[in-house]
């Protein structure tokens, strides 16, 4: 499960989300977190109040978020948003944050960002292949 991005990677990644001022900020994260995926988004979390993310010792809260949207964004009727690139399934991945966690949107959109990442480096057909327990 773990995923880590190069340098070069982020610096990709930050040309893509020019135009997007929450995904440069949540880079700026994976890029503090040396580009792991995981911290960089419970990092996001903590600091902006998400509870319950150092509370799941067994299950990186990391994977739960993967785990809840996985549930979403596998459905047939949204696999097409699913297999946009990156920049495109922020918005419907910010959604399901938002409501699976309760947080404002901007929250969301911040932590979308290390997800949408996820799914794109894992391949969207590997990750809604992959098992509840990765």
């Amino acid at each position: 499960m773990r995923k880590s991005l190069t340098p070069e990677k982020i610096a990709q990644y930050r040309i893509e989300f020019a135009d997007n001022e929450n995904a440069l900020i949540a880079l700026d994260f994976i890029e503090e977190w040396e580009g792991d995926l995981a911290d960089a988004a419970e990092s996001i979390a903590t600091r902006n109040g998400i509870e319950g993310v150092e509370d799941k010792a067994d299950f990186r809260w990391f994977v739960i978020v993967l785990n809840k949207c996985r549930d979403s964004i596998c459905q047939p009727e949204n696999r097409i948003v699913g297999e946009k690139i990156v920049p495109a399934i922020i918005p419907t991945l910010a959604e399901m944050i938002a409501a699976s966690f309760l947080c404002p949107s901007g929250i969301a959109t911040l932590l979308s960002t290390p997800v949408a990442i996820y799914i794109q480096e894992e391949g969207m057909d590997k990750f809604c292949q992959t098992s509840s327990d990765s």
